[in-house]
């Protein structure tokens, strides 16, 4: 039979679900997240894969992690061995509804308001700004860009992006990411984490987004922290929502999300990674790649085969 190596920092009810499925038709183990010997390893099911462990392998051909993120995956080396690696894009509709929630928030300054009245302080002055009424641009159009989009234009809120050659419809493109810039009020981020994207937003295309916002839900690693925290401070970028960091908290750990004080303004909504952490979106995770991984074991072609060469 396959030999199948599932990787989990904890067994749960998710994981156990997708060990009795795939154990009737495969030889499956569980292991922990490192230090796993991967010798006579057909299939790997896990959420990181290193160089050093991937020494080990020589039966591998395919890869599946229960999440959409790839960055802790030694990819150049899988795409050495000629080893698909297969993500996951379950929770993209829900990541989008927390995107549009954020963007909802920061614009109509639900927060702000919040904390202003909780001091007794009703903000009479303070005015919010309509998301309806402002252009939006998408940075990444992949799958969690493409719900996002489908918000938008059930809302009728005009939607544009960079054209990367991909079929759009009913969506405005442009070719350079200053266009996007200066052409929208407000920006969602939803990039994977790449060298290319790396500080790809950095204190040149701030210069670029004068009284305008933007919400990243993508990898904390295209923001620049230090340049969008000065543009924020010196009233440049108008307000920002952000959902990861370059920086996580382990656990319990108490941690401010930034060396820059973030925390300190008021035009900043400040998210914990939490996008992805709806209600059942572990489960959908471990069913999405559970499907996949038996559609691979009957047909040899799964789905949402990931660009080794691009890193998504």
């Amino acid at each position: 039979m396959t030999k199948i190596l599932l990787s989990v920092d904890k067994m749960d009810a998710s994981f156990e679900n997708l060990f009795e499925r795939l154990s009737a038709v495969a030889d499956v183990s569980v292991v922990g997240l490192e230090g796993f010997d991967l010798t006579d390893v057909v299939i790997f099911i896990g959420k990181r894969l290193s160089v050093r462990e991937l020494a080990t392998a020589n039966k591998l051909k395919a890869v599946f992690t229960y999440k959409t993120g790839v960055d802790e995956f030694a990819l150049d080396k899988l795409n050495e061995m000629g080893v698909i690696l297969c993500n996951s894009h379950a929770n993209s509709v829900y990541i989008a509804q927390y995107a549009f929630a954020l963007a909802l928030a920061l614009t109509a300054r639900v927060v702000e308001y919040d904390k202003n009245l909780r001091q007794g302080d009703w903000s009479a002055n303070l005015n919010w700004k309509s998301l309806f009424n402002m252009k939006v641009g998408l940075v990444g159009y992949g799958g969690i860009g493409k719900e996002i989009h489908k918000l938008l234009y059930s809302n009728g809120i005009a939607t544009y992006t960079l054209n990367r050659g991909k079929t759009y419809e009913n969506i405005i493109t442009v070719d350079t990411l200053v266009e996007l810039c200066e052409a929208t009020d407000l920006l969602i981020l939803s990039l994977p984490k790449t060298a290319e994207t790396n500080d790809m937003f950095d204190a040149e295309i701030f210069s670029h987004l004068a009284g305008k916002y933007i919400v990243n839900v993508g990898r904390g690693n295209c923001i620049d922290e230090e340049a969008l925290y000065q543009s924020l401070v010196n009233g440049e970028v108008a307000g920002a929502a952000i959902d990861t960091w370059r920086l996580k908290s382990k656990g319990e750990q108490k941690l401010f999300p930034s060396q820059k004080h973030f925390e300190r303004l008021n035009n900043v909504l400040l998210s914990p990674h939490k996008a992805m952490m709806v209600d059942d979106g572990h489960d959908k995770y471990v069913m999405d790649v559970l499907d996949n991984v038996l559609a691979y074991l009957d047909t040899k072609s799964p789905r949402n085969v990931v660009n080794l060469n691009k890193g998504y």
